[in-house]
């Protein structure tokens, strides 16, 4: 595969990815350290023992869903994971992708078209999950709840942007704060993982995510990939 311009940079991606990690293990760790504290003790009333080990549960079984992530992530990033390399009509992934958001946050609203154009090499499925993670991160918590996406292919490679009003920079803070359901998952992943795995997917295409914010237009999240020619 060709690489796209301004390709993303290995060690930036590390450097996010060790920081999502110690946050979003923390939340759970601390939960089950608190509780199996409490277990342990002789003074927990008998009838909260329950509750306790629920909690314990609830956040063990967190963490493996999580490392099942940070798994893909490692596997994506390092080039360890097998993925198709198949001519792939791009518009139809992005506004797929844009309508599933829609399904699965009520709130939003995702307009703007994708033209035509050459097909980009790489792995279908993979590709809808990055505009799905993308499109996803820029109307969940949109002042007006409407994602713009505007696509189209220039020379050799494709260009993405979805595009929102928000009140201020997306920052890593609000990523870690703000989730996004996984489709037929019956779970939510943050904002911050699934910014990741966007960023993984186009690196493993050749390609890159970039993040932008200009006080008249709002917020932009930009997909970059190459094509097949």
């Amino acid at each position: 595969m060709k690489t796209a311009p301004e390709p993303e940079s290995r060690d930036a991606f590390k450097a996010q990815f060790l920081a999502v990690v110690s946050h979003e293990l923390r939340t759970p760790l601390t939960s089950i350290a608190a509780f199996t504290e409490m277990l342990s003790g002789v003074d927990l009333p008998e009838g909260e023992r329950p509750t306790a080990l629920s909690v314990v549960q609830r956040n063990t079984e967190r963490m493996l869903v999580l490392i099942e992530d940070l798994m893909l992530l490692s596997r994506l990033e390092s080039g360890d994971l097998p993925v198709q390399s198949e001519p792939v009509d791009l518009a139809p992934v992005v506004t797929g992708a844009g309508r599933e958001v829609e399904r699965v946050v009520p709130t939003a609203a995702v307009r703007g078209t994708v033209k035509p154009g050459p097909p980009v090499p790489g792995d279908a499925d993979l590709l809808h999950q990055l505009f799905y993670a993308v499109t996803g991160a820029m109307t969940e918590r949109a002042l007006d709840g409407t994602g713009e996406i505007h696509g189209a292919c220039f020379g050799d490679h494709w260009t993405v942007t979805i595009r929102s009003t928000q009140a201020e920079t997306l920052t890593d803070e609000y990523f870690l704060a703000t989730s996004l359901p996984v489709p037929g998952g019956g779970r939510t992943r943050s904002l911050a993982l699934w910014m990741l795995l966007a960023r993984a997917i186009a690196h493993r295409h050749g390609g890159a995510v970039s993040i932008g914010f200009d006080p008249r237009t709002g917020a932009a999240i930009t997909v970059r990939l190459p094509t097949a020619g």
